[in-house]
């Protein structure tokens, strides 16, 4: 039935299946162990970079804090000087010519004959309104002159 040489050649054929399978397990071994190997490593450089970051914001904080109590204090100080300056330079002639000129259009209104008609005219609505101020000033006025009453108009001022 079976022959010695076929039965050699099987089990040779056997042992070498079976080598090969041990050879195919080391090799799966081996890959998994590289998986974990790198995953491991995955692992440590994320504990470093948790690290780093920690290190990081503390660092953060104290700049601010130092930022925030000298230097900061500083340079916004010289940038309120500079605007300040800046106002004083650029502005503040500005400012005082627009006023000066304001205060010549005002003069040359109330020194108009319009404007002085118009309260000439307002001065004379008031003393017909109000008679006890005629006699205040008609009393003043006859301290030095006549004693009498004196014109409406003449007590314009």
């Amino acid at each position: 039935m079976f022959d010695p040489a076929s039965l050699a050649i099987a089990g040779l054929g056997a042992g070498i299946g079976a080598l090969s399978g041990f050879g195919q397990q080391q090799a799966a071994n081996k890959a998994i162990e590289r998986q974990l190997q790198y995953q491991g490593d995955a692992l440590k450089e994320g504990i470093l970079f948790q690290r780093d970051s920690a290190k990081a914001n503390i660092g953060l904080g104290m700049f601010g804090q130092i930022w925030g109590s000298t230097t900061g204090a500083d340079l916004d100080f010289g940038r309120q000087v500079l605007a300040k300056r800046r106002e004083f330079a650029e502005f503040m002639p500005k400012e005082s010519g627009l006023a000066r000129e304001g205060a010549r259009w005002d003069l040359d209104f109330r020194s108009g004959p319009a404007f002085k008609n118009y309260t000439r005219q307002e001065n004379l609505l008031n003393l017909q309104s109000n008679p006890t101020l005629i006699a205040d000033r008609a009393a003043k006025t006859g301290m030095f002159g006549r004693i009498a009453q004196a014109p409406i108009e003449s007590l314009m001022v």
